[in-house]
Parts: C-alpha cells; sequence; structure tokens
C-alpha cells in the first residue's frame, strides 16, 4: 500500500497544480473538512470561553418585555457611555429573553422564573425590569436589597416617593425597587 501510494505521487510530481489538488481533493475532502470543522469548532469555544469568563460591568434582565435588538442596542449602549465603561473588558449584558405569566404554569414561565432565581442566588443580575406581580413574587422570597439601607441618604430622600415598597408578612414594609 505504501509502494502504491508513492508511485501514484511519482506520477503526479510532473502534473499541474491543478492536477495534484483535483487528485488531493478527490481522496482527501473528508479529511480535511472533517479537520477544518475540528478546528473551527474548538476556535469557536476558545473564544465563546473567553468572552463568558469575563465579569459584566451590569446585568439587566427585561421580563415579559417585547423590545427587539435594535431597541436593545441603544438602550444598554448609552448606559454603557455614561458611566465611561469598558465593555472589553467589563461587557454589559442586557437580557430580553425571559418571559413569565402570572395565569399560567406553562414550561417557558416556569423554565425562567427558575433562570431568574438562578440569577438573584447567585448575584449575578443587577437590574431587573418586570410586572409588578413579578417584582411581588420575588419579594416574597426577599431576593432584594432594602434600598433605605443601601442608597446614601441625601439620595434616598431624593427618590423617596418613587420608591415601589414592599410588605412582608410580618408588617415590616421595605424599599425594594423604583417606579
Amino acid at each position: 500500500m505504501l509502494q502504491a501510494e508513492k508511485e501514484q505521487w511519482n506520477r503526479l510530481k510532473d502534473k499541474p497544480f491543478k492536477e495534484k489538488f483535483s487528485y488531493f481533493w478527490y481522496y482527501y475532502k473528508f479529511h480535511t473538512l472533517g479537520t477544518l470543522f475540528v478546528i473551527f469548532c474548538i476556535v469557536m469555544f476558545v473564544i465563546a470561553y473567553k468572552e463568558n469568563s469575563k465579569e459584566p460591568s451590569i446585568y439587566v434582565a427585561l421580563i415579559n418585555s417585547n423590545y427587539m435588538t435594535s431597541v436593545e442596542t441603544p438602550l444598554m449602549d448609552d448606559f454603557v457611555k455614561s458611566r465611561n465603561i469598558d465593555t472589553d473588558a467589563n461587557p454589559a449584558k442586557f437580557d430580553i429573553s425571559m418571559t413569565m405569566a402570572d395565569d399560567v404554569a406553562d414550561d417557558g414561565s416556569v423554565a425562567n422564573s427558575q433562570k431568574l432565581m438562578a440569577l438573584f442566588n447567585g448575584h449575578d443580575v443587577d437590574v431587573i425590569v418586570a410586572d409588578q406581580w413579578v417584582i411581588e413574587e420575588y419579594a416574597s422570597l426577599s431576593a432584594f436589597y432594602n434600598l433605605e439601607e443601601l442608597l446614601p441618604e441625601d439620595i434616598y430622600l431624593k427618590i423617596q416617593d418613587k420608591l415601589f415598597y414592599y410588605t412582608k408578612e410580618d408588617g415590616t414594609t421595605t424599599a425594594i425597587g423604583f417606579y
């Protein structure tokens, strides 16, 4: 077999490049395409791993939004520019993928509810924008910080009338968001 290949290459030695390539492609196209596919997959994996390993500067989740990509980009771009955030080092994430229904427990709503809870538990989400029932549902699980304790007193006093307060079962009221 090795001798036969050697003879074949010797016959092709004086042939033009087009014939050599044609021979090579006929016998090795699947090997070549397979190798290129594997290299492509490895490169894409490394790029995705590198991008996803960066700590995001902010993670905003819009629940039940109907924003399209063209609207999403300027909104986050404007925020990033106003805060001078280097998105190459710390990307800003704007998640518009979650939808939940308050009256139906379909697979999508349950999965998105679990995703949001995982984001809360991992302290990954910074801001959520959602319907009031969503906010109240997660407030009942103590998923939000008390803004009275978190905000500086001068800012708290300025925005006090715009805060959303949640009353817990024990009767205590906590500022957990903005209207």
